[in-house]
């Protein structure tokens, strides 16, 4: 009887562990196909903010550490993903330019440095580029804008050399204003002076024209989404969960939030989810 015991419990612990160690490579290690989701004509834009391994960074609503970000990139890759620009998209659907089969847009709001320390590395090691949203006045300083409301710790931001660097390397720079305000909360002026300045700062800092935008917050309007068209740029992402396609508003397109919150399992099913 006790032999049959020790018997039992050597094999439940042999058990535990085994299956311990199938989480944990689904988890960390396996990648999964997404054979079974069919092809779809709409396009995720996916939306980070940082990419830190450091929790005195901020918390998970807006941090992905570098291990999952990894694996969310090395998902993609095995899955045949290919990034492309939000300019691309709108060529796509404004004058028919080819895409490839499974086209993703990657973003980034807000121009933390951890994005060019962490995240560009490995979506140069994927083959892939991203979108960067930089509020002008935080280029080579800090969060200045969430420190202030006391939503964030300070992080550093990228500098222009790090702006650059991106950009030559194919990933695309737009703008996420000056200041970072609520631009369906200030006057029509001010909304006009974020949107227009940060654009003329960033054409000035890259030498090249500057399309996309992105709201601060996701605070936009109709009134606001006009001022972003008369300004010249292309298109503006919103927060709005979704994916873009041919009839959406071009100054008002939807994105797919990323969190560091989110299990592997978790990522697929944002992707696929809208």
């Amino acid at each position: 009887m006790k032999r049959n015991l020790v018997f039992a419990l050597a094999a439940a612990i042999v058990l535990a562990l085994v299956g311990t160690g199938f989480w944990y490579q689904y988890q960390y290690n396996a990648i999964p196909s997404n054979a079974q989701y069919k092809k779809s004509h709409r396009i995720p834009i996916l939306m980070y903010h940082k990419v830190n391994p450091d929790p005195r960074t901020g918390g998970l609503g807006l941090r992905v550490p570098p291990d999952q970000f990894e694996w969310q990139m090395k998902y993609l890759k095995k899955n045949y993903y290919e990034t492309v620009s939000l300019t691309d998209v709108m060529d796509h659907f404004e004058k028919g330019k080819h895409l490839p089969d499974r086209p993703i847009v990657i973003t980034f709001d807000d121009g933390y440095k951890d994005n060019y320390e962490f995240a560009y590395p490995i979506m140069k090691k994927y083959g892939f580029t991203g979108t960067v949203f930089v509020v002008t006045q935080s280029i080579g300083n800090t969060n200045f804008f969430d420190v202030e409301k006391k939503l964030q710790p300070v992080n550093k931001m990228m500098d222009w050399h790090e702006l650059r660097e991106l950009d030559k390397a194919g990933f695309t720079i737009g703008s996420h204003t000056v200041d970072h305000p609520h631009l369906a909360e200030v006057s029509p002026e001010t909304a006009r002076y974020e949107i227009e300045e940060s654009k003329r700062v960033l054409e000035h800092g890259l030498k090249k024209p500057v399309e996309v935008f992105c709201y601060p917050y996701g605070s936009h309007n109709d009134q606001v989404a006009e001022l972003v068209k008369q300004a010249g740029y292309r298109a503006a992402v919103t927060t709005r969960l979704g994916l873009d396609d041919l009839g959406c508003n071009p100054y008002k397109i939807p994105r797919v939030r990323i969190t560091g919150r989110y299990s592997n399992e978790k990522f697929i099913e944002q992707l696929h989810k809208y």
